[in-house]
């Protein structure tokens, strides 16, 4: 199983059984084989000996280390790790329908979209995302987007050994720059869109382009044993339709206009449902959306395209899509029963917030009331682009934390301010997020509408390296039985 990590030099190696494989020092069982993987805060190199003493039986090593055990120097041991897990687990994805979904924006509910189709056209179909893991309806708590690559294999084996046939996931950038993804053959990859994020990890939007690019390549490389895959593309999107035209495999568009393979008709959106047609090879699909939003439309023609594309029939990509009737965080709608609408959404990104925004002027309301914050540790130029979005496209602002982690929250508010400027209407600073979720939907009244963004499905707030419990739903919702009281009274 060692030899799968593609050693480039070997010390006091002999035969040894293997009873487990792990990145993290902590989990080391005896017997178990530990990779020292460089990341970007902590490196595994530093706690071989905390290996040792737990009882790991050899080192997969990038660099030498002195330690009396086995050790196998590779050139990359993330690589390593991913190639290794691949071998242990038997290589769990080789006889599964395996779907990649990246992009800046709408991985997730494309994702829960075309798990619902393949559900119906393929068999039961695992999900793997930044909302949990799992079969459709039991997912479990995720700590990434793609899971690192131990763990990610570890989760695609359990699928299969429960009787999956297919598995849908999101692939990261960082996944894709970090290995985590190398040895999957991806069936079909869809790419639905790409703006600035991730800056703070990548340092250039180009270099951020790079890593989602790994991926699309993958698609076609020459060592799959599997056949190539597709790329399913956003055709209206130019820094992806250039990737697209670099692409040496079979692909497929999709948008609304002509060009587009598949294509998207009559589209309609209101607070009650998503309307539209899809037309592709000369057939048509009259879809009604329970996910709100012509965003959402897009997300499902991504889904309905390599749904299509991977040979599933009209009425199971018609079910499949108008079947998913919410996706945790994404566009949550919260009746107030004085007339106030709120909205939960996970738009972090300058981009998301514009086009929720947009979508929630097009609905008419009274008012747009927006709450949100930007993360600490990420990338601080978004922070005035999104301030300006947001007072360009609101009647009232309350900027709040959202995920300060290690930075001063005043910092990052003081940054999101700075876009605000030439702003003329009412801008609230309220650090304490639930204290200004509280104020803003006290504020709200008939026809209003309140949009609480940034934190989507989380459940926790992380403030100081500490994860305190959080959630914007549950605070929206304490909130409107508070405001229904004082409205009574």
């Amino acid at each position: 199983m060692i030899d799968s990590a593609g050693a480039v030099e070997r010390a006091d190696f002999a035969d040894i059984e293997v009873n487990g494989i792990s990145t993290d020092s902590r989990t080391v069982e005896p017997g178990g084989v530990f990779i020292a993987v460089r990341g970007m805060n902590v490196d595994g190199h530093d706690f071989v000996m905390d290996a040792e003493r737990r009882g790991a039986s050899a080192l997969v090593v990038q660099r030498p280390v002195s330690c009396a055990l086995p050790c196998v120097l590779v050139e990359d041991t993330a690589v390593a790790a991913a190639l290794m897990a691949k071998r242990y687990y038997g290589d769990p994805a080789a006889g599964l329908v395996l779907a990649g979904i990246t992009g800046t924006n709408g991985k997730t509910s494309t994702s829960f979209m075309m798990q619902s189709i393949l559900e119906r056209a393929v068999g039961p179909t695992g999900l793997i995302g930044t909302i949990g893991f799992g079969p459709a309806g039991r997912l479990a708590a995720a700590t990434h987007t793609t899971p690192a690559p131990i763990e990610l294999y570890r989760i695609i084996a359990g699928f299969r050994g429960k009787g999956c046939r297919a598995v849908v996931m999101e692939v990261s950038s960082h996944a894709a720059d970090q290995g985590r993804i190398t040895g999957l053959e991806f069936d079909v990859g869809v790419f639905t869109n790409i703006t600035r994020d991730h800056l703070d990890y990548h340092g250039t939007f180009e270099r951020y382009v790079e890593a989602k690019e790994i991926f699309v390549k993958a698609l076609v490389d020459p060592g799959r044993r599997k056949d190539p895959g597709i790329l399913v593309y956003n055709g209206e999107d130019a820094v992806v339709s250039g990737i697209a035209e670099r692409f040496t495999g079979r692909k497929v568009s999709f948008g609304s206009g002509r060009s587009a393979d598949v294509r998207m008709h009559d589209l309609e959106a209101d607070m009650r449902s998503t309307r539209f047609r899809i037309e592709t090879e000369g057939t048509s699909l009259d879809i009604e959306l329970s996910l709100l939003g012509s965003f959402n439309a897009y997300n499902a023609l991504a889904a309905a395209a390599a749904s299509r594309a991977l040979g599933a029939g009209k009425s199971d990509i018609k079910e499949g899509i108008e079947s998913v009737s919410a996706v945790p965080g994404r566009f949550e709608v919260i009746s107030g029963r004085s007339g106030e609408t709120v909205v939960v959404d996970y738009a972090h990104t300058p981009d998301a917030l514009e086009n929720l925004l947009k979508f929630c002027r097009e609905l008419g309301p009274r008012r747009v009331i927006t709450v949100f914050g930007c993360g600490g540790d990420r990338d601080r130029g978004k922070r005035p682009m999104m301030g300006k979005i947001a007072v360009d496209l609101s009647d009232v602002v309350y900027v709040t934390d959202d995920n300060p982690r290690t930075e001063d929250p005043d910092g990052i508010v003081g940054e999101i301010v700075e876009g605000m400027s030439a702003s003329s209407i009412p801008v609230h600073v309220i650090r304490d997020r639930g204290s200004a979720i509280r104020k803003a939907i006290a504020e709200a009244g008939g026809g209003d509408l309140v949009v609480l963004a940034g934190k989507g499905h989380e459940t926790c707030q992380i403030v100081h390296g500490k994860r305190l419990p959080f959630c914007d739903a549950e605070e929206a919702r304490n909130a409107l039985k508070v405001a229904e009281v004082d409205h009574q009274g």
